[in-house]
């Protein structure tokens, strides 16, 4: 370390003991302007002097629809949140569960599509012991990107529906189905009862579901009203539930584990 930065450091201590804390650049525009001339940028001085500071990501955005992203899409329509406070600037995307196995593939598909790497926040909610996860990317390009496919931000369980892009071209309508049921679909086995469902709190979008089922050929879907405000989508024909099966894990390379550990009980 030179003389002149060893100065600036100096500085950097003065202006935080007078502070009472770590200091942001507003605080002193004369070490704001040393800062850059001696280190390159402000956070390169505040690590210098042992500061831990957040690395700035410039995440890629897709220029295609892919199967990943279809994926991704699925998982956030049902277990995904999309922050969009002009007022204040902030934008973020999360993504919640209670499983770490599912944290790790959530990291790696956000990395994969986006080239950004994801934070992640244990959090307790209700009543329940169970830690849930949730996985946030504070990123605007990110965030109005996903909201631009058709997902909306705030509270959406209500109103969410399937992303118009969809239906304009559904090679891909599989993988965004498969993404929805590892949010909020089951697999039900009970004797020679078979149960494949998913629920919602938004009748609209489990109406589209089941018109893009019945499109592919699969009749017996029905809508059931559930408790509370809580729809279902739900088929009880084993051969359907099997093709379904055979559709949504072709050459997958993203899923929860654990629901198709559930089909492979009764199928493999």
């Amino acid at each position: 370390m030179d003389l002149n930065q060893e100065r600036v450091i100096e500085k950097l201590k003065d202006v935080a003991k007078k502070l009472g804390r770590r200091p942001v650049k507003r605080d002193n525009a004369t070490l704001y302007f040393l800062s850059r001339k001696y280190f390159g940028t402000w956070n390169k001085m505040l690590e210098t002097v042992g500061y831990k500071c957040k690395s700035f990501q410039k995440p890629i955005i897709p220029e295609n629809m892919t199967r990943e992203l279809s994926y991704f899409l699925g998982i956030v329509s049902t277990d995904g949140h999309l922050q969009v406070t002009k007022e204040n600037g902030q934008y973020r995307l999360m993504v919640y569960t209670s499983e770490k196995e599912e944290v790790d593939l959530i990291l790696k598909l956000i990395f994969l599509l986006f080239n950004y790497k994801a934070s992640i926040r244990l959090r307790k909610t209700g009543f329940s012991l169970r830690s849930n996860y949730e996985i946030y990317v504070s990123s605007k390009n990110i965030t109005l990107f996903i909201n631009s496919l058709g997902i909306p931000s705030g509270a959406k369980s209500n109103n969410i529906k399937v992303p118009k892009i969809f239906f304009q071209e559904d090679k891909y309508i599989w993988d965004y189905i498969r993404g929805t049921f590892d949010g909020d679909g089951s697999i039900i086995f009970s004797g020679n009862n078979y149960t494949f469902k998913i629920s919602s709190g938004s009748i609209d979008f489990l109406t589209e579901l089941h018109k893009i089922f019945v499109e592919k050929g699969f009749n017996k879907f029905k809508i059931w009203k559930d408790k509370g405000n809580v729809w279902n989508l739900r088929n009880n024909t084993k051969s359907e539930i099997l093709q379904i099966y055979n559709q949504i894990y072709k050459n997958a390379s993203f899923f929860y584990p654990r629901k198709k550990l559930k089909w492979d009980s009764q199928y493999i």
